[in-house]
């Protein structure tokens, strides 16, 4: 499982990053916290010529409050940072409260917010080594036209595992994506394509250089609660996000729930959300409402827990969600 061979360039400006990719048009692998890339190039699931250290580019590690009142992150602010950010902390807690649900504080250390919104899609067929690959058909997210996880399965099946990409989306934040021919900036729902061979619209010339999270508003709470095989290090096998608003009579004015892990991209629940709104919560709204998301998914034997156990928790873990957000609005 060593390294294979590449040129290893650490530019010192977005620009010279830029550049770089540019130059090697698709050849180039970008190195953030390294916590995903460097398995992936053990595991030759990436075999990049070139590996492009993002850790010099210190213009891009910031937490500020910007002229709306909301948060703008550089997408190399470690998640370490974020978690113990007192801007993050008091505007956007379950941010925070997220973060420290993501692995281990070792790897926190070093995983940055960009790196985590552009992991890659995950499934037990695909995320092996090598050698056990080439006993298999090559599957889509290879090139192949099969999926191994659905039998006669019409696209890739494989699971976008982040965490922070469903709190983000349920936040309604915009992320800021750089190229050598200028900058654009797109709602975080429009970031994610929905497809297993390829979870986000990143050009092989551009880079995610900021996130931007408006301001929740007065009465507003959140929570994200996540299910997983072990307490600490393990990816989602599936979560939660949520958001509510109420007003002084205690009616829910606003809802949003958005889920993660139960396929290729972070997926909203609408009508789940819907029948919040204009209510006030009782433990029969809440069941209703859990078990609508129930209703909505449906996930596949592609990951390490059983697809039936983690579909029936993803309502156990939104009404969970409700609950905590309920208790604290």
């Amino acid at each position: 499982m060593q390294l294979p061979k590449f040129q290893f360039i650490q530019p010192r400006s977005v620009q010279g990053a830029l550049s770089i990719l540019r130059e090697h048009d698709g050849k180039a692998a970008l190195l953030a916290g390294g916590s995903a890339l460097l398995v992936a190039l053990r595991y030759r699931l990436s075999k990049p010529t070139v590996v492009i250290g993002l850790k010099g580019l210190t213009a891009l590690d910031y937490v500020n409050r910007n002229a709306s009142g909301g948060l703008t992150i550089g997408s190399m602010t470690t998640l370490e940072t974020l978690e113990k950010s007192p801007l993050v902390v008091k505007e956007c807690n379950s941010l925070a409260e997220a973060i420290r649900l993501v692995a281990v504080p070792s790897i926190r250390r070093s995983a940055t917010l960009g790196g985590n919104l552009c992991l890659d899609t995950r499934c037990i067929y695909y995320n092996q080594s090598e050698f056990w690959r080439s006993g298999q058909e090559p599957c889509f997210k290879t090139g192949g036209h099969i999926c191994h996880a659905v039998e006669n399965g019409p696209h890739c099946q494989a699971v976008y595992q982040g965490d922070l990409g469903p709190v983000l989306l349920m936040l309604g934040a915009k992320v800021k994506i750089a190229s050598s021919t200028g900058e654009r900036i797109i709602p975080l729902a429009e970031f994610f394509t929905g497809k297993g061979e390829k979870p986000n619209l990143l050009k092989p010339e551009e880079i995610l250089v900021e996130v931007r999270i408006p301001s929740p508003g007065p009465g507003t709470s959140a929570a994200y609660e996540k299910l997983r095989v072990r307490e600490g290090m393990d990816f989602p096998m599936a979560g939660a996000a949520v958001m509510i608003k109420r007003n002084t009579s205690d009616t829910i004015e606003q809802a949003r729930i958005v889920l993660g892990a139960v396929g290729s991209s972070p997926r909203e629940a609408l009508k789940a959300a819907q029948l919040l709104e204009g209510q006030r919560p009782t433990e029969n709204l809440l069941e209703r409402v859990s078990r609508e998301v129930v209703d909505i998914i449906n996930p596949v034997g592609n990951l390490a827990m059983n697809a039936r156990y983690r579909r029936k928790m993803v309502g156990a873990i939104t009404r969970r969600a409700l609950r905590r957000t309920l208790a604290t609005a």
